[in-house]
């Protein structure tokens, strides 16, 4: 298996490729996904509530790379993050610069950025290179899978009727942490409020006055996971019964869980996130929703270097897998390198959801990497009336 010298090697190809086609001479990545993509997995974030790092990394179309950053950032990325990989330094001081400023200093040409302070803002470009994954990559998708599967099933099990949303949260966050994972998305609803909101942050108390209590499940409670380690994400939702829930949950839960199983199943080389979008309004239908339950939420779609690379929606042209880009790293590195992808589908409807990672291997073949047999599993074929290589985790 290849190592991170490789790894970065093979991701600045991926950049030159993009630099190369579109005419460009260098760009200048500054997001904390975009920055981990090029560099394939390294951190250059210091507050982590934002989508921008504190420093930067520049790239040429002719595979030039170099930190660009100010004189705090400087001393740990070098040290800790580019120890081992081959790249140029353009420092600045912090009370004097910023990156933009300072690649105008030393470089020239037709120069883009993921953020718009140099030239277009290419950010939406770079999707299908946050989406790429190199063998090594599927493979720490493996490693982070079971451990965002462990938090979420030791979330689920301390769960007791009574519990509050944000206590839920807590040890969600807890256990990610515990597993060195950060837990950017830690969404929680009890009972009643699963069926109302689609993205629902825990409730608490307000520091000092306000309408909002904490709630406390009953019934029963979805629990929601974004887990992040290394720039990839793995995405995963579960339910835990404590009490009395509506006697239709347990059937539409199954009916959800089965379209997600189709979605996983037409994820295939050769197809788009449109034809995969489009099966997935017919199997609304087909499943015996709402036609429309699409629109009050969006369905999920290609993950890797961020939660989602690009979102399913009507006509979406992003391919599930474009191999070509293989091609183009052979021609520019001289590696031959076989590419994959992940992804993470979550169709809802009123009180329910399923949503697990999975990955695309170059062969074609998939797996769920966020699994959890330990917990109830769906019989996903008296749903959908024939056997399928799926398996989905049903209400614990």
């Amino acid at each position: 298996m290849m190592n991170e010298v490789e790894l970065f090697r093979v991701r600045i190809a991926l950049i030159q490729a993009f630099l190369q086609d579109n005419g460009y001479d260098g760009i200048l990545l500054s997001r904390v996904d975009n920055f981990a993509m090029a560099t394939g997995g390294k951190r250059n974030y210091i507050w982590v509530a934002t989508d921008m790092g504190a420093n930067s990394l520049f790239v040429t179309k002719d595979g030039r790379a170099c930190f660009v950053g100010n004189t705090i950032e400087f001393p740990r990325q070098m040290d800790e993050e580019f120890l081992t990989l081959d790249c140029g330094v353009c420092k600045f001081p912090w009370y004097d610069g910023d990156p933009a400023g300072a690649v105008q200093k030393s470089f020239s040409g037709t120069l883009v950025s993921d953020d718009g302070t140099i030239g277009e803002n290419v950010n939406d470009q770079l999707a299908v290179l946050r989406a790429l994954l190199t063998p090594i990559e599927l493979e720490k998708y493996h490693r982070l899978g079971r451990l965002a599967a462990d938090a979420m099933v030791a979330t689920i099990e301390a769960i007791e009727s009574g519990m509050a949303e944000a206590d839920i949260a807590a040890r969600l966050i807890a256990e990610g942490s515990k597993r060195r994972c950060l837990v950017p998305v830690a969404l929680v609803a009890a009972d009643e409020r699963i069926a109302k909101y689609r993205h629902p942050l825990p409730t608490e108390a307000p520091l000092v006055s306000g309408s909002l209590a904490e709630r406390k499940v009953k019934g029963y409670v979805m629990v929601v996971g974004c887990f992040l380690r290394e720039g990839l994400v793995a995405s995963m939702t579960r339910f835990k019964q404590v009490g009395d829930i509506p006697k239709h949950i347990p059937d539409a839960f199954g009916r959800i869980c089965a379209l997600d199983a189709l979605m996983q199943e037409a994820s295939q080389p050769g197809k788009t996130l449109g034809d995969v979008f489009a099966l997935c309004q017919q199997g609304y239908r087909d499943l015996g929703f709402p036609e429309d339950e699409w629109h009050n939420h969006h369905q999920g779609g290609a993950t890797g270097y961020a939660a989602r690379t690009c979102k399913g929606a009507p006509g979406e042209t992003f391919p599930v897998l474009d191999a070509t880009w293989a091609q183009r790293v052979e021609e520019i590195a001289g590696i031959n390198v076989a590419l994959g992808a992940a992804f993470a589908w979550n169709p809802s409807a009123a009180g329910v959801k399923s949503e697990d990672t999975f990955i695309l291997l170059p062969d074609g073949s998939k797996e769920i990497v966020t699994a959890t047999p330990q917990l109830p599993q769906v019989d996903l074929a008296a749903v959908l009336g024939r056997q399928t290589d799926v398996v989905k985790t049903g209400i614990a």
